[in-house]
């Protein structure tokens, strides 16, 4: 009996996960709408930071304030723990088509295939920030002024 227990424990909760990152997927479009087939690029000299969303996705910011949504075709283990990413490809720009990828180690063997690259606004770039729980959505909000003693409205006759 137990033989048959542990299997099907595990079955049940691998599709339990399976249809909640379905619905998260869901949710992440319907929210701004991203497309996960974007084919945008990027070249490469500009690439300054970037971001793991998770061991799919994550921001590239290019120059200064130009925010990009990158899925890769694969999940990525290497991901979340790396401190720094190369590219992959033949030319000077980073797309999602002609084999490029993106390298997790300094030896080459941690690669990932591009699935998709799409130029993102800074709002939406912030909103990915705090849907993948990188970022606090209390800490965007800016606090409320302090009052100024003196500064009291005063009626007039």
């Amino acid at each position: 009996m137990k033989n048959v227990l542990k299997p099907l424990v595990i079955a049940f909760t691998l599709g339990s996960f399976s249809l909640y990152s379905v619905a998260f997927a869901d949710d992440l479009e319907a929210e701004f709408d991203l497309d996960n087939r974007g084919s945008d690029c990027i070249s490469i000299r500009t690439i300054r930071d970037y971001t793991a969303l998770d061991d799919r996705n994550l921001l590239i910011w290019a120059s200064v304030k130009r925010p990009y949504f990158v899925r890769l075709s694969t999940p990525a283990w290497g991901l979340k723990g790396s401190f720094q990413i190369g590219t992959f490809s033949r030319d000077d720009r980073l797309c999602p088509y002609g084999g490029d990828a993106l390298v997790f180690d300094s030896a080459g063997r941690d690669t990932a295939r591009i699935a998709s690259i799409r130029r993102i606004s800074p709002e939406e770039a912030d909103w990915l920030l705090i849907r993948f729980g990188i970022n606090d959505p209390t800490e965007d909000q800016t606090p409320a002024p302090e009052p100024i003693e003196g500064a009291e409205v005063e009626e007039l006759d």
